[in-house]
């Protein structure tokens, strides 16, 4: 199974606009790792974890095509996690259907994203629209895949009720874990009942600053790796990814060289843009 990270930042972007901080500056100088869009991950190149800003414009720097994506699974309506005007430029009038996995309030939010972009038609764009509640699962038979999504720690504004989703398809099992914080215990009595070949985890504050709570930095993110290996929830192999990297506007965020460095030794890679899994 492949996995492609098409984004690995948080919704600041990295570097993000107007910031003239030190390490801005070192990213649009430099590039390569140092630029990061919100975070996304693309799965065997079918089915497309969150569709924050400009994913479109990372893929095609890949040259990555998006037109085979047939299943979206958005974890929340944040601006870095789901743009409506990236689906409304899908292009997909003669298309397979689009089928869109959410909650209830990235359902009820995206028709009035119409008032501002005529283009938006879920009807025209073939998107089928499928509501989840924490808990709840979903699948495919066509393609064997089997969605779970669980609640997440994070903003609840609106009553919303974000999510984060197990996947499990051809004997692989990932768990996508962006944006949260400590897991709620029924979140944690869910993930424990299978092992996994990949967890992308919720990394946002890293150093920057402690965060238990809507995001996680090192001190909370380590504390779930070690409760993972302590209880044999990685498979043989398994692989620990530290996503949805943020950064703090004051210049002195370590760079991807410097964050790989500090987790290796736990175990844990750091995901940056174009960074490719094969599982």
């Amino acid at each position: 199974m492949e996995l492609i990270f098409l984004g690995s930042g948080g919704g600041e972007l990295w570097p993000s606009v107007f910031c003239n901080c030190e390490a801005c500056k070192t990213a649009i100088a430099e590039r390569g790792k140092h630029v990061r869009i919100g975070s996304c991950v693309l799965v065997e190149r079918k089915y497309l974890f969150d569709i924050p800003p400009n994913v479109n414009l990372a893929a095609i720097q890949r040259g990555i095509s998006l037109a085979e994506v047939t299943h979206l699974f958005v974890t929340h309506s944040h601006q870095d996690h789901l743009d409506p005007c990236v689906l409304a430029a899908t292009g997909r009038v003669d298309g397979p259907p689009l089928h869109l996995y959410c909650n209830r309030r990235v359902a009820e939010l995206l028709p009035i994203y119409q008032q501002f972009n005529r283009f938006f038609d879920p009807e025209r764009l073939n998107l089928h629209i499928n509501v989840l509640e924490p808990f709840d699962t979903a699948s495919c038979e066509e393609d064997e895949f089997v969605l779970t999504a669980l609640a997440a720690d994070h903003d609840t504004t609106g009553g919303e009720e974000p999510l984060i989703y197990i996947f499990e398809h051809g004997g692989k099992t990932i768990l996508y874990a962006c944006d949260t914080g400590w897991f709620p215990d029924r979140t944690w009595q869910e993930i424990e009942t299978r092992q996994y070949d990949v967890v992308v985890l919720d990394c946002t504050c890293h150093e920057l600053q402690e965060c238990r709570h809507g995001h996680l930095s090192t001190a909370p993110f380590l504390e779930i790796r070690e409760r993972f290996e302590k209880e044999g929830l990685l498979k043989s192999g398994g692989r620990f990814i530290a996503q949805h990297i943020s950064h703090g506007h004051q210049g002195d965020d370590l760079s991807q060289e410097q964050l790989a460095a500090r987790f290796a030794q736990h175990g844990v890679e750091v995901a940056y843009d174009g960074m490719v899994l094969n599982i």
